[in-house]
């Protein structure tokens, strides 16, 4: 018997489907939001949206239907651009692209965001006098932090690039796994970091969550936020890759009796972000803290 086209993308979707299910270690609960599988293969029961605009953020391409995700997701971007907003008043928004489609699965621009785990934001941006601006497409910016369209050229904002870093990291609710960035730009936001910023927690944080994918697009042009699984979504079928970043496990934090005060990771980043140092720390991503942690191969897009 032969199958037509549309008949065999049935019996291939429905193959699919039976195989992520299969690691559903218990009946999805009727109007729960859950993510089942891994950002590249994966769905989503009953998601919800993020809205258009709201407070601090605006949607890429409103209107769309790419604007899917879990709670977890959907939450850590309306704080982090509210907190934004609030901190730099009289700035642009965030602006939004793509989550998940309404059911996840299959993207037409992404091998990822398929689980409503995954969204982009696009970087904020300066003008050329310094002032807060809005370029009409998405801004790849260069190691120098500078970027041109047509006949504008643009900076990257490291001020409130480095809040939103910062204030999804330290979010508890969020859960966030990665932010995919260049190289280059991560080194730029961990030298502002480096003087700037009060908490070596997030420091920590950020040198490690911050990362270039090593296969697949350098992310030039803008974050990559990817949120990770709760335990209640895991029993369920959520699926994320390691490492599991410590701050992330449901027994707290990470704790060491034997160690002393002097040999604590907050001690030993406090220490090297005191401004005697300054000048031995010119470039803080030279010095790899976390490079074991780091996966072999991650591909995003």
């Amino acid at each position: 018997m032969r199958y037509d086209a549309f008949g065999m993308v049935r019996v291939f979707t429905a193959v699919v489907i039976t195989a992520i299910c299969s690691c559903v270690s218990k009946p999805l609960p009727a109007g729960q939001t859950i993510s089942v599988g891994t950002a590249e293969h994966g769905y989503l029961q009953h998601p919800i949206r993020l809205e258009d605009q709201g407070n601090g953020y605006r949607r890429l391409r409103p209107g769309e239907g790419t604007r899917f995700g879990t709670p977890t997701l959907v939450g850590a971007i309306e704080r982090a651009a509210r907190e934004v907003a609030d901190a730099f008043p009289g700035g642009r928004p965030l602006r939004v692209g793509d989550l998940s489609t309404p059911y996840g699965g299959s993207h037409s621009r992404h091998r990822t965001h398929r689980s409503g785990r995954d969204a982009d934001l696009l970087f904020f941006a300066r003008d050329a006098g310094g002032l807060a601006a809005l370029g009409d497409g998405w801004l790849r910016f260069d190691r120098l932090g500078l970027a041109t369209l047509r006949d504008r050229v643009f900076r990257f904002d490291e001020a409130r690039n480095w809040h939103l870093v910062r204030t999804l990291i330290m979010d508890n609710q969020a859960r966030v796994k990665w932010i995919f960035c260049s190289n280059e730009l991560k080194a730029r936001l961990l030298r502002y970091a480096a003087r700037y910023e009060r908490s070596p927690q997030a420091v920590v944080r950020a040198t490690w969550v911050l990362h270039q994918p090593t296969r697949g697009d350098s992310h030039d042009d803008h974050f990559h936020l990817r949120v990770g699984c709760g335990t209640k979504e895991r029993n369920l079928g959520c699926r994320e890759q390691a490492p599991h970043w410590p701050w992330l496990s449901d027994t707290a934090s990470k704790e060491d009796t034997r160690a002393s005060a002097a040999a604590s990771d907050v001690y030993l980043v406090r220490w090297l972000l005191t401004e005697e140092h300054v000048d031995q720390r010119r470039d803080i991503s030279g010095r790899r803290l976390g490079a074991a942690a780091q996966p072999a191969s991650i591909a995003v897009r």
